[in-house]
């Protein structure tokens, strides 16, 4: 589905209603709070109250949850001030999480519903089809030859010429279906384009339908006969395989395959021999496990064969064309409800061109709602300078180009402007004058759908409370990351020099339960390389931010450099270096090791040595004064009486 892109003057339309909702006599938007005369409503309280208790496992208080809210809305004020709501990035990620949240209110929910009944009506069938397929050409004029073809193809079977599965055989480019006339078995609803299941299911038994086309080709199709849906079954297979082999060959694997069988019959476990003897490698790890299938997945003979049988009844010998299997039934599943396959439904409408059939709906309806209103003379007019010029080219754009007129308009205002329409259609070199005027024409009706959608959300803001929250809440909540990551949490990390000072002015906090051993671990792929390593760091008292580089020159890669900091029974290599353990036997390349720089703390002697807490701990200190300097700098005034009103309501709720 084409997404729609809101336009930055949306966007900014969208933004300044935020904080304030359209008046009416609604309880939902009195004002609980202001915040530097910045309404607040109950509705927007409320919403996100009521979401946020939802997600506790002890529920707040209105007035507890108050005193939280208020600090959320100071630091979203901050993010304005800032002018993160005019950067770009906010703007592409906020009209992104819009454009979203929209397209259900976008959506015909009645053309969609039929389109999923309509689909689940076809899995109670499936239907066992014909169809002859010829490519769809490198260029249009050879599709349209090729369409054509098809076309007399389909003239000559009606008249009794050749038959279906003759000319199948002649000329369809699916080898897969080819060599059967064109008979490609039962096929069930949702496994092909729908162009190609449309004509499937809504053509009569025996009949031809028109030609279709799809993402592989033209087709003409012939439903042969149709019957319940079968349903869903679960297998395991043994696979001997046996294409390409010759005659000698396939006869070994013929044995092979019996004495399986044999031993099967005889009580053996279907999953260890499958998993030791099967050369379906997939299958196999699986003790010859396949995933759930139906009608249509398989090839026919193995299809047949496992429909034939019972849960937990073993198989004969069944020959495909991969070889000899061995078929266990394991389960199987009639048809599940219509509410279980919707999310399946629609997420198959969503990957073909029916996607767009309830929004198409829905955007015909709110052309009407709207009062659009179409341009006659002024498109007739482009209409007649196209094809008086015989194409779409530079004399055409330059006539064009300054002209205002108003090709479209509706209650929300201009829907498409000539000269903008000009803007976004190049020269159409080659194009005949009335292809060329039909593409100007689609650009004409994308740029009204675009307008008509974005008025659409504009008024879903002003009129339905839901969308607004959910808008105010994703909008709010963007802005909050961005200012919370500048001024607390970034900044934590950033801040050295701040981070230090915390740490010094706040050491009593930090202690640990038993002493630590901090040092840097020098490992090496040889005791050889060891005794240079520690010779070479004797004559130089190298810093710790600097010990991997230097060692690095010095010894290449046959060096690493480890920072470490445990107390006892933590790591047994400090267990061993400080702590009187025995020395852990290394495996794989660093096979050496010593300490440098080694020291046994009583507790944090710098930031590294408990960066985690340390950082956390300083992120809230930061956090605690910039909601104090926000609460000093900006006046916040409460509605008690309603608040008071409010908080009786949800206790008694």
């Amino acid at each position: 589905m084409k997404k729609i892109l809101l336009s930055a003057t949306l966007l900014l339309s969208m933004g300044s209603m935020m904080f304030a909702a359209k008046p009416t006599t609604d309880p939902d938007n009195q004002v609980l709070l202001t915040i530097d005369k910045a309404p607040v409503t109950v509705g927007e309280f409320e919403y996100l109250y009521n979401k946020n208790n939802s997600q506790q496992m002890v529920p707040q208080t209105i007035e507890q949850y108050l005193d939280m809210f208020i600090n959320y809305k100071l630091k979203v004020m901050a993010a304005i001030e800032a002018g993160i709501d005019t950067t770009a990035t906010f703007k592409n990620e906020f009209n992104g999480y819009v454009n979203d949240l929209a397209q259900p209110f976008l959506t015909d929910k009645n053309v969609e519903q039929q389109l999923i009944d309509k689909i689940y009506d076809r899995l109670k069938e499936e239907v066992n089809v014909s169809h002859i397929m010829i490519d769809l050409g490198m260029t249009q004029a050879q599709g349209d030859l090729n369409k054509a073809e098809l076309d007399s193809l389909r003239a000559v079977i009606l008249g009794g010429g050749e038959t279906f599965e003759e000319l199948a055989k002649k000329y369809s480019i699916d080898r897969a279906s080819r060599d059967n006339g064109g008979n490609m078995g039962f096929i069930t609803a949702m496994r092909f384009p729908y162009t190609f299941e449309d004509a499937a299911y809504d053509t009569p038994v025996g009949e031809l339908s028109d030609v279709i086309q799809t993402g592989y080709g033209y087709h003409l199709v012939k439903p042969i006969e149709r019957r319940q849906a079968r349903g869903q079954l679960l297998v395991q297979h043994i696979l001997k395989l046996t294409r390409g082999m010759s005659p000698d060959q396939v006869a070994r694997k013929k044995q092979e395959i019996d004495s399986i069988h044999s031993l099967l019959l005889a009580g053996g476990d279907f999953d260890e021999i499958a998993t030791r003897e099967s050369e379906d490698p997939g299958s196999a790890r699986q003790g010859g496990r396949l995933p759930w299938f139906s009608s249509g997945r398989m090839v026919k003979s193995f299809e047949d064969a496992s429909f034939s049988l019972a849960d937990g009844e073993i198989s004969g010998i069944i020959e495909t064309e991969y070889g000899y299997h061995i078929i266990k039934r394991l389960d199987s599943k009639t048809l599940e409800s219509k509410e279980a396959l919707t999310p399946a439904i629609k997420e198959a409408l969503s990957r073909d061109g029916r996607s767009d059939l309830p929004r198409r709906a829905k955007l015909d309806e709110l052309r009407q709602r709207y009062n659009l209103k179409m341009n006659r003379p002024a498109l007739a007019m482009v209409e007649s300078v196209i094809m008086n010029n015989g194409g779409y080219d530079s004399v055409v754009i330059k006539q064009l180009s300054p002209m205002e007129a108003h090709l479209a308009t509706f209650d929300g205002g201009v829907a498409a402007q000539l000269n903008k329409v000009v803007g976004q259609i190049p020269e159409l070199t080659g194009a005949p004058a009335s292809e060329a005027f039909r593409i100007f024409m689609a650009k004409v009706n994308e740029m009204i759908d675009n307008s008509i959608s974005n008025y659409a959300m504009m008024e879903l803001a002003r009129t339905d409370a839901d969308y607004r929250n959910l808008i105010n809440e994703y909008r709010d909540g963007i802005l909050l990351f961005d200012i919370s990551d500048r001024n607390v949490w970034s900044k934590a990390k950033e801040d050295t020099v701040g981070i230090e000072k915390w740490f010094e002015n706040n050491r009593s906090r930090y202690t640990w339960p038993q002493p630590k051993f901090r040092s840097y671990i020098v490992f090496a792929t040889s005791d050889s390389i060891l005794s240079a390593a520690h010779d070479y760091l004797a004559a130089n008292d190298i810093a710790g931010n600097q010990l991997a580089a230097k060692l690095r020159q010095q010894f290449g890669h046959n060096v690493r450099v480890e920072r470490v900091i445990a107390s006892k029974g933590e790591n047994k290599i400090i267990d061993y270096l400080a702590f009187d353990g025995e020395k852990p036997v290394q495996q794989g390349k660093w096979i050496a090791y010593e300490a440098y720089k080694p020291v046994i703390l009583e507790a944090p002697a710098e930031v590294a040595d408990e960066r985690g807490l340390i950082t956390s701990d300083y992120q809230a200190y930061l956090e605690e004064q910039w909601i104090k300097n926000l609460r000093a700098k900006h006046k916040v005034k409460v509605n008690k009486k309603l608040l008071k009103s409010l908080s009786k309501q949800k206790s008694n709720e």
